[in-house]
């Protein structure tokens, strides 16, 4: 039972309880039991509601604010503040439902640090949090409003990009590329990704859809890294 629920019986309850009592007792005293029974039950209803608005503000408000950072934590990446996988997945499976809705274009741009085991090995793992903050920050000044940005795991983060066709997440691809290479990262000099860009055919699956956009990335890699591929429709 939720706590608002048990909150709303328990203020019934307790009114109920008292004005059965309170009219037990006028009625004892027999004569003119209603006119000094009103003044009395409107003033036990308005303590209830009071008290009701009470228990509200105390309890309900603290758990929703708990509830709603737990469920922050849950879902986003707590070094860099992007979502996490679980949460990219939930936003991009609602993003296919709305662009579907909406016969609008839907792409996803994948995106991998190269040489990121090099940086952790040399650097040591501190640094490497550095450049994995430095990377969501600038991929982030890159973004539209409406974009979404995923780390799906180690140095793998993803662009949800809405209202998108294949041909404008390519240049939104580009642009974050170059936004990575540009300036060097602290310690780490230059940090450079590969990136693999899908758009969304309209009925398939959020997972081949990743998978897609996936062999993009790996075949960006596959040909000396630093660089954009763009994946075609599936077959």
């Amino acid at each position: 039972m939720r706590i608002s629920t048990r909150i709303d019986l328990a203020v019934a309850a307790a009114a109920a309880l008292a004005l059965a009592g309170l009219a037990a007792l006028t009625w004892l005293d027999h004569a003119d039991w209603l006119p000094r029974l009103m003044p009395r039950a409107l003033a036990l209803l308005a303590l209830f509601v009071v008290l009701d608005r009470v228990l509200r503000h105390l309890v309900l408000r603290p758990v929703h604010e708990h509830s709603q950072a737990l469920r922050r934590l849950a879902l986003h990446d707590s070094l860099t503040g992007a979502v996490n996988r679980r949460g990219f997945t939930d936003r991009l499976q609602q993003a296919q439902g709305q662009a579907a809705l909406c016969a609008q274009p839907l792409s996803l741009v994948m995106v991998d640090i190269d040489h990121f085991k090099r940086i952790n090995d040399v650097h040591g793992h501190a640094i490497g949090d550095s450049v994995l903050r430095e990377v969501a920050a600038r991929l982030r000044r890159q973004m539209r409003r409406g974009d979404l940005l995923g780390r799906l795991g180690g140095e793998e983060f993803a662009v949800l990009l809405p209202g998108t066709d294949l041909e404008g997440a390519a240049v939104q691809a580009e642009l974050a590329r170059q936004a990575l290479r540009r300036e060097p990262v602290a310690v780490a000099g230059t940090v450079t990704a590969s990136l693999g860009v899908a758009q969304w055919d309209g009925s398939e699956p959020a997972a081949d859809w990743l998978e897609r956009a996936d062999l993009a990335l790996y075949e960006a890699k596959r040909l000396g890294r630093d660089r954009v591929r763009l994946s075609g429709a599936r077959t």
